[in-house]
């Protein structure tokens, strides 16, 4: 759905008085809520006096409500949207929290940062068409290393083998879980000390157990930096 774009609009600074601040949001709030419900109603291919008939009140009521100018009962609004077959969406911001106050499972509202906002207006998409294309590439792109994880880990290749005697105790599920989690990390240092870490967990419970000497635990770290290196090389061959 297409909106105007009453946000700019609001942005201006016009005044410093809180009050004129807060009639100024509800404005905003009424331009976008009577712009949505007059565009359902019209999706619908009903007319103000057709879904009036339907609200079981006059056309004149159902004029009121699509109006920006006056003030809205919330139980008169979700009637008005149950009858079409909508939903309204509620949730609350206060500095970086927000809490989504509607009970409707499946959609979440989310904050979205002003550059996301901008790439779509470059890109000449709608904010919400922007996101779902970052998200159903993302979603992909994941689905790709999950199975390039998978299909290695189950190899006969000699790194593979080496990772699967390490973690032996784990399933390959469980060991791609662990590194698809380190291969987010955005620094590559980070990427290799984070597999060590993988790679260890078992091995570090072990050597406290049998007692072996801090020594033989520093030869096992470089042996174990080593293979991490090597496997995020190896990956980072398969998924190009």
């Amino acid at each position: 759905m297409k909106k105007p774009n009453f946000q700019a609009w609001l942005q201006q600074q016009v005044s410093e008085d809180p009050e004129v601040i807060l009639a100024g949001k509800l404005e905003y709030l009424r331009l976008y809520l009577t712009d949505a419900m007059r565009e359902i109603r019209n999706k619908a291919g009903l007319t103000q006096a057709q879904l009036a008939e339907k609200l079981g009140v006059k056309q004149a009521a159902v004029s009121k409500l699509e109006s920006a100018l006056k003030e809205h009962e919330l139980e008169s609004v979700l009637h008005y949207l149950h009858t079409l077959g909508a939903d309204l969406l509620v949730a609350v911001k206060q500095g970086d929290d927000l809490y989504q106050a509607s009970d409707n499972e499946g959609l979440l509202l989310v904050d979205v940062p002003d550059v996301v906002a901008q790439k779509a207006m470059a890109a000449n998409m709608s904010l919400r068409d922007y996101v779902r294309v970052a998200i159903e590439k993302f979603s992909n792109e994941n689905n790709g290393l999950r199975t390039a994880l998978v299909k290695l880990l189950e190899s006969d290749d000699l790194i593979a083998v080496k990772v699967r005697e390490r973690l032996s105790t784990k399933t390959i599920q469980e060991i791609a879980d662990e590194l698809e989690k380190c291969l987010s990390l955005p620094e590559e240092e980070d990427r290799i000390f984070a597999v060590k870490d993988v790679l260890a967990a078992t091995l570090v419970v072990r050597d406290n157990n049998r007692g072996i000497s801090n020594e033989v635990y520093e030869i096992d770290e470089i042996e174990l930096l080593d293979l991490a290196e090597e496997l995020l090389e190896k990956l980072a061959d398969i998924i190009k």
